[in-house]
């Protein structure tokens, strides 16, 4: 077998499979098939794409009477797939899918999924047979998604398609999950984060509006947590006396939930924990730490939302002379300042809370700079003790 490929005269995204094979039934004859691949493959995904039609080209060379002889251990598995050949994946998201799966989900997640759902993975593949969901659908559905939208964007619109298929063999609808490959995506530039300079301005801007946004402030620059952790923060939560808290909250659409990554115990900065001492003894309102007040609430205490903390850190911004970014910036602040005074992976990622250690190694490149700088400190010290420095300056005086 042989498969030549170049580019397809009328469409350049495309590519043109020329196949070549030894027909079994004339061993004189070569079978030869041009095809033309779905779009936006890259070369090495189209030649894996002719490889797969070739099952296809000898069937029909051998004709509609003969099949290919499926191993018995597969028999049943097959003709269960036979029997759900007319299940579409848009009648499996609303009758098995999201009653079992997505509904058991946090929140934020179930939306997420219906989103995606909605939006996506309906209008393109909600009419088709699971069953008939094989690689050549997906990497054609993944060409589509990579003309509309950011790979990033598209990879987890892949990643929630490969979780359906993954629960659909689970429950036997199907038997075999295809190959879906994410899409490759740029390397990401290191992120801007505020200096020590700035992170003051910051402090001062937020102390001269009110206590309440100077403790949020520093919720955010000191102790990294998100906005929808700032919201669901309780006093229960805090141990003023050993310094101390629990962060075991978040608040998504006025629902109280676990929150992102893991439950973790931080120990508060002494601003912090003078701070909220201070804040307990005059402002206490009820369970949680902060509330609002405004002609959004009635002007009634109310909880915050992400929404307000967003608004609110946006204020401490512009009265610092900062443009306005959210507080996620100021939580990739707290753990890139923790990476680059050299606190080990870990360390960070106790801080940040991050389920999984490789999203924490995004901050080590950071660490290695600074450990790189020491590293060049050691020998230019030893470099001083061993007479470099006259040997180089001899070397640079004019010769005589």
């Amino acid at each position: 077998m042989k498969i030549t490929l170049r580019p397809y005269a009328h469409d350049k995204t495309r590519w043109h499979v020329d196949i070549r094979l030894m027909n079994p039934c004339n061993s004189a004859r070569e079978i030869r098939k041009r095809l033309v691949a779905p779009a936006r493959l890259s070369e090495q995904q189209a030649r894996a794409w002719g490889e797969r039609q070739v099952p296809k080209i000898l069937q029909k060379v051998l004709g509609t009477g003969s099949r290919i002889e499926v191993p018995s251990a597969r028999k049943e598995s097959v003709a269960k797939t036979a029997r759900s050949r007319a299940v579409t994946l848009g009648e499996f998201y609303v009758q098995r899918f999201h009653p079992e799966h997505v509904q058991l989900q946090k929140p934020a997640t179930r939306v997420n999924y219906d989103s995606t759902f909605r939006n996506h993975l309906g209008p393109l593949l909600g009419g088709i047979a699971l069953a008939e969901i094989d690689e050549d659908r997906v990497m054609s559905f993944r060409a589509e998604l990579h003309r509309r939208m950011q790979p990033s964007t598209a990879n987890q619109v892949l990643a929630k398609l490969r979780v359906m298929l993954r629960f659909a063999k689970r429950v036997r609808v199907i038997a075999l999950v295809p190959d879906i490959t994410p899409l490759p995506t740029p390397r990401r530039r290191p992120k801007v984060v505020y200096t020590d300079e700035q992170i003051a301005r910051l402090v001062v801007s937020a102390s001269s509006i009110d206590e309440s946004a100077y403790i949020m402030c520093l919720l955010a620059i000191d102790m990294g947590l998100r906005a929808s952790e700032i919201c669901a923060l309780e006093w229960n939560d805090l141990d003023l006396e050993a310094g101390s808290m629990t962060v075991q909250h978040n608040t998504y659409r006025g629902t109280t939930q676990t929150p992102k990554g893991v439950i973790g115990t931080l120990a508060m900065t002494s601003r912090l924990k003078h701070a909220l001492a201070d804040f307990r003894r005059r402002e206490l309102q009820g369970p949680l730490v902060l509330y609002r007040r405004s002609q959004h609430t009635g002007m009634q205490w109310a909880p915050h939302t992400p929404h307000s903390i967003r608004y609110a850190l946006n204020l401490v911004q512009r009265k610092a002379g900062l443009p306005d970014s959210g507080p996620h910036l100021l939580r990739h602040t707290v753990l890139t300042r923790l990476a680059r005074l050299g606190a080990d992976v870990y360390e960070v990622q106790a801080v940040a809370r991050h389920s999984k250690l490789e999203t924490t190694q995004a901050y080590l490149h950071l660490q290695q700079a600074t450990l790189a700088r020491g590293a060049a400190n050691l020998l230019d010290r030893a470099n001083d003790r061993s007479g470099g420095k006259r040997v180089a300056k001899r070397a640079r005086s004019p010769r005589n």
